[in-house]
């Protein structure tokens, strides 16, 4: 069941129409209080931008994210967008990640960053989850891109679960 999951995401991924107009790629860790916290925002944002052309990658850095690792997170948190393991770091090396949950937002072009950071101000620090978010960063970068604006607030500092 497992790897069904991951090929069904794989598949749809592949067969999801054009071009995106821009990608997200979310670092995430099955393990991270934060990253699993992450999940309904994610979830959400998924639904207003997905069929406005954003496309969004789950990210796993972990040595240990197997697929079966990444099909059960998916599960258990109704992630319905594709979840990719990074064992080796190539991919958050060159897009230069820290820290799960971290947002990347690129370009069309898949090269240039439009946005980096973190999703919103839920959490101040590691433990320190604030009672109101107020700033939700990676949602009004989203707006930016969609309405054909420059991205207001480029680049912020994502709270999370360090990659190791």
């Amino acid at each position: 069941m497992p790897l069904l999951y991951l090929l069904v995401s794989y598949l749809s991924a592949l067969v999801a129409g054009p071009a995106p107009r821009a990608t997200v790629y979310v670092f995430l860790a099955d393990t991270c209080p934060i990253s699993q916290a992450a999940t309904l925002p994610l979830r959400e944002l998924h639904g207003q931008y997905a069929g406005q052309g954003i496309r969004f990658v789950g990210v796993f850095p972990a040595a240990d994210a197997t697929p079966a690792a990444l099909a059960a997170f998916g599960k258990t948190y109704q992630i319905p967008f594709p979840l990719q393991a990074d064992p080796g770091h190539q991919l958050t090396k060159k897009l230069r990640a820290h820290v799960t949950p971290e947002a990347v937002l690129l370009a069309a072009d898949g090269k240039t960053a439009l946005y980096q950071g973190r999703l919103n101000d839920a959490y101040a620090g590691l433990g320190q989850h604030r009672p109101t978010t107020r700033h939700h960063e990676l949602a009004d970068a989203l707006a930016d891109v969609v309405a054909g604006r420059p991205v207001a607030v480029p680049r912020t500092e994502p709270v999370g679960c360090f990659i190791e």
